[in-house]
């Protein structure tokens, strides 16, 4: 288990989400972010996100263990989203900045 937190690309990275998690998703996947209530019911609108990177942050070889005797492992991810509706402007926009360079 790891804590998984979601943040949004940009000037000022925004914490969208935050929570234990098993599952590690991959760059290119869409989250469906869901606002719920303290039941655990729907509470709001859901959004989608596409994942463009995922950090693992992975204890160094230089780590020391910690004191309870765990071994080391990852304790944090961390992915950074898109709203899904944004990424085709992203993706022709660095096309576009591709074949101007390419032109140089």
């Amino acid at each position: 288990m790891f804590t998984l937190r979601v943040v949004r690309h940009g000037n000022q990275e925004q914490l969208l989400a935050a929570c234990q998690s098993e599952v590690l998703p991959v760059r290119g996947e869409v989250l469906q972010l869901d606002t719920s209530d303290s039941a655990g019911e729907p509470a709001g609108p859901s959004t989608l996100w596409r994942v463009i990177a995922v950090t693992l942050h992975v204890p160094g070889i230089r780590s020391q263990a910690p004191a309870d005797g765990s071994p080391l492992c990852v304790k944090q991810v961390e992915v950074t989203v898109l709203p899904d509706s944004e990424l085709p402007a992203l993706v022709a926009h660095r096309e576009r900045a591709a074949l101007s360079e390419s032109i140089l």
